[in-house]
């Protein structure tokens, strides 16, 4: 009887150290997944890739940047900022966010450059979010309609973003 007991004992403990080695393992796959993203190449510079949010799931990756701009709301004209970019897109930190599908003009002031005004549409906005909800109040937009000549000066801009070094941190 003591023998058939231990190997139930021993049974279940193997049972048991398999188990949750699986569960480790599965864990663990879960957090690389999150952390690295998917689209995340292996050839990535280190500055391009700590500029960029891999969390989010875009077409376009977008790169952090504070840059003004401005755009006609319904009350005039309304002052923004510019949070992240990408070819496609940006985040417009502003204080009344347009309504969803709004299609405007952003007129954006790119450092050391003449601005540039795009045709963009209002994607997403967290305008009905409480204040202590948010980091900031604004909107993500879509780049949409624009011509070549414009969308050649956004890519230009964006691609000097990258390869420009960056400083070390700390």
């Amino acid at each position: 009887m003591e023998n058939a007991n231990s190997v139930l004992i021993v049974s279940v403990a193997v049972g048991g150290a398999i188990f949750v080695g699986i569960v480790v393992f599965w864990f663990i796959g879960v957090y690389f997944k999150k952390r690295v993203g998917p689209g995340i190449s292996a050839k990535a510079t280190a500055a391009s890739a700590l500029r960029i949010n891999w969390e989010e799931k875009r077409a376009q990756p977008r790169l952090a940047v504070s840059w003004n701009a401005s755009f006609a709301a319904p009350h005039g004209p309304e002052r923004a900022q510019l949070k992240d970019i990408s070819l496609g897109g940006a985040f417009v930190v502003c204080a009344a966010p347009l309504p969803l599908s709004e299609r405007f003009q952003i007129v954006i002031e790119l450092p050391g450059h003449t601005p540039l005004a795009l045709n963009a549409e209002v994607v997403w906005s967290n305008a009905n979010v409480p204040l202590d909800k948010i980091v900031n109040r604004g909107m993500g937009v879509r780049f949409i309609d624009n011509d070549a000549s414009k969308r050649r000066r956004l890519t230009d801009v964006i691609s000097a973003l990258v390869a420009a070094p960056q400083p070390p941190a700390g």
